[in-house]
């Protein structure tokens, strides 16, 4: 569950004049950093048995050697070698002994260009959180300012009787939100009504279609990068009447039927269905922690006419709209959600659009060309689509397992076919 992230700079201002990455410069501009957003410097902690559930504290041994480190991309220095390159540093879990993020410069690119992989476990943060957590690290110029405020103090880890005098607080308030809820019916009943509809919603969409994309995911994964320009990419969009996510989907659906068609699995009624993260936040609501939720959105794989699949899908997000994303319930549920997920019948397919910085953006002096994020994939959906604006760019990683989707190649092309056919394609008036 590593919210990742991949970019490209200009290499320029990140080299010293024999060539080399001033890696030490840039892990002190790293570390000056940290202090503003304080969740990099914080570790997790399980206090003892009965004290409480984990929380976030100040890692008094912060090191940033141990979280900004270099790599060479092997020869000849491509991208296909540079993406070979982070599927493996993203693959290892992240220690927990530690704050929960990883940097890496990856050398030797093609075109006086450096890669910066960030890696962020989803515990700390979301997409839209993470984005938010890392920008310290970025600035909007090439000036890069010297920090004023002396970093204040580490402050130590709670007491056991801290953690018991506050976690009887906590729970304290909780069950005053319970009682206060109880005793009053009609918050009952709407409580009640919410987790009901959605419970019925979810029966009422039934189970996803069985097909070979659906097997239990491995250990290694493929990144396939697809760019496209934002302004054209939306306005493509507006000419069918859909939105942005609507057309990302038809396109979804134009590389599964293409793969599917290669497997022999490809029927005239087959919808397969999407996992497409939304954000539970309400206006002005901080962009901190975990607050997202999900819509699945039925994908005709089946339509051979990629007009109309996208106008199917832009009616089912417009209805989808008029009712709240699902949302996680208990930890008691999530917890068997995460036990479930390598046989779920739910959803086929993952897909994450988030909106990026709208003007470019500078690391330690050097400008950043690109951005992309890079999703997850897990329990048995093997396959997913991650997709991040950043100034002007349509920037889209697929993201497989390699052994799931030796084929990963015909759905990249199915995609890229289904924008080309839209693009020449007239829309009736």
């Amino acid at each position: 569950m590593h919210v990742a992230a991949l970019a490209f700079l200009d290499a320029g201002r990140l080299l010293n004049s024999d060539g080399q990455l001033r890696l030490q410069d840039i892990r002190a501009h790293v570390e000056r950093r940290t202090h503003q957003s304080r969740r990099l410097r914080q570790l997790l902690t399980r206090p003892r048995l009965g004290l409480g559930p984990p929380f976030w504290n100040e890692d008094p041994a912060f090191d940033i050697a141990l979280h900004v480190n270099a790599c060479p991309v092997p020869a000849p220095g491509d991208e296909a070698s540079l993406l070979a390159l982070c599927s493996e540093l993203n693959q290892p879990a992240l220690p927990r002994s530690r704050p929960l993020w990883q940097m890496w410069l990856l050398t030797g690119l093609t075109g006086n260009r450096v890669a910066l992989l960030i890696r962020l476990h989803h515990a700390a943060a979301d997409g839209l959180a993470a984005q938010s957590l890392l920008a310290a690290l970025f600035d909007p110029d090439s000036q890069i300012p010297v920090p004023e405020a002396i970093p204040e103090e580490i402050q130590p880890r709670p007491s056991d009787w801290q953690l018991f005098t506050g976690n009887v607080h906590d729970h304290g308030r909780a069950l005053t939100r319970v009682l206060t809820t109880l005793a009053h019916p009609g918050r009952l009943a709407a409580f009640i009504a919410t987790g009901g509809q959605q419970m019925l919603s979810l029966a009422r969409a039934g189970r996803a279609p069985a097909v070979s994309l659906n097997e239990p995911v491995g250990p290694r994964r493929r990144l396939i990068l697809v760019r496209s320009d934002l302004a054209s990419t939306k306005a493509l969009a507006h000419q069918y009447g859909a939105k942005l996510t609507d057309l990302l989907l038809a396109a979804y659906a134009g590389g599964c039927r293409t793969l599917l068609a290669t497997r022999g699995e490809l029927t005239p009624q087959l919808e397969l269905k999407v996992s497409v993260a939304a954000s539970l936040r309400g206006p002005g609501e901080t962009t901190s922690g975990n607050r997202v939720g999900v819509r699945i959105v039925p994908i005709p794989v089946g339509e051979p006419n990629p007009v109309r699949r996208l106008e199917r899908i832009a009616r089912a997000t417009s209805a989808q709209r008029l009712q709240p994303p699902y949302q996680p319930g208990s930890r008691l549920l999530q917890r068997w959600m995460v036990r479930a997920m390598f046989h779920q019948r739910l959803v086929n397919l993952l897909l994450s659009n988030l909106p990026g910085p709208p003007t470019p953006l500078y690391f330690a002096g050097a400008k950043v060309l690109e951005m992309f994020q890079i999703g997850v994939v897990q329990g048995n959906i093997p396959l997913g689509i991650s997709v991040l604006s950043y100034s002007g760019q349509l920037n889209i990683v697929i993201v497989a397992d390699t052994q799931a989707l030796p084929d990963l190649d015909a759905f990249s092309r199915g995609l890229s076919d289904t924008f080309k056919q839209l693009q020449t394609h007239t829309p009736e008036p």
